[in-house]
Order: structure tokens, then C-alpha cells, then sequence
């Protein structure tokens, strides 16, 4: 049988001191469901559908916990709204539609990190993150809209 990446990252975090609560492993297991990043409203009605009562001061403590971990990372799309997502092993990027919300990962076929050594070198800035979003409309959108 093999481990699942949820049962992996809840397996290191056990082994780092941390309990693997019910609601705890709830949202990483919600979260690697998700191929998006998703709100704190959409993991609580993901919780309740799994009949697992959680307020929302107990979804952030959870989230602070995960992301000091580095096993969530917080995205934020321009619109005032905190989302959140597994850490991944590839870096990865996201395409936002504009019309529907849909969010989608995208690699980049050349790797940043030659222009980002390149920044820091030049600016004499210590780069510790960068998040690079396209926006625009989704293939679905653009047949709507009549958009080619």
C-alpha cells in the first residue's frame, strides 16, 4: 500500500511534535484534494461536509501552524481574499480568469531562478519569495464572450 501525500505530510509533522488532530488532518486532506487554492469559507463548508465543526479563529491557528511548517502557502490574486494551498515540490504559477474565479497551475517552461539571482545581485535584495499571476479569461469565458 502506498502512502498518500496527505498521510506523508501528516506523518512529518507527527515526527516534528505536532498532534495530528481531526481537523488538522481534515484540511491537509482537503487541501490536497484541491487542485486551487481555496478560502477559509470554502474549507469550513468542506469541513462541515465532512461533518467536522471548526470556527474560524481555529482555521487560521491550524493555517499558521501548517505555513510556519511550510506545508501551506498563502496566495492572495488581487481580490482581498487570503487563499491557501499545499506547498508544492515544483514552483509553480497560477492563470486566474477574471470572469469565473477559475485558478489553474502553470509551470514555467524557464526556470526564474537565473533572473531572480540577477535581481537580488543587482538590487542588493535578499529575494525570499515571488508569486507571478497571469490574469485574463479561461477558454470557457472567451467562448461565452465570443472572444478569440
Amino acid at each position: 500500500m502506498t502512502i498518500s501525500h496527505s498521510q506523508r505530510l501528516l506523518a512529518d509533522l507527527s515526527t516534528k511534535g505536532y498532534r495530528t488532530s481531526k481537523i488538522r488532518t481534515a484540511l491537509v486532506e482537503i487541501l490536497s484534494a484541491h487542485h486551487e487554492p481555496i478560502t477559509v469559507p470554502d474549507l469550513l463548508l468542506a469541513l462541515s461536509k465532512k461533518k467536522i465543526s471548526a470556527n474560524k479563529t481555529t482555521i487560521y491557528r491550524e493555517l499558521a501552524a501548517l505555513k510556519h511548517e511550510r506545508i501551506v502557502q498563502e496566495v492572495q490574486f488581487g481580490e482581498n481574499k487570503k487563499r491557501y494551498e499545499l506547498v508544492s515540490e515544483d514552483h509553480h504559477h497560477h492563470l486566474i480568469c477574471l470572469e469565473c474565479d477559475r485558478v489553474e497551475d502553470i509551470e514555467l517552461a524557464n526556470d526564474l531562478t537565473t533572473i531572480e539571482k540577477k535581481i537580488s545581485r543587482n538590487n542588493r535584495f535578499k529575494i525570499l519569495n515571488h508569486a507571478l499571476e497571469f490574469y485574463g479569461l479561461c477558454a470557457v469565458c472567451q467562448g461565452k464572450r465570443g472572444v478569440k
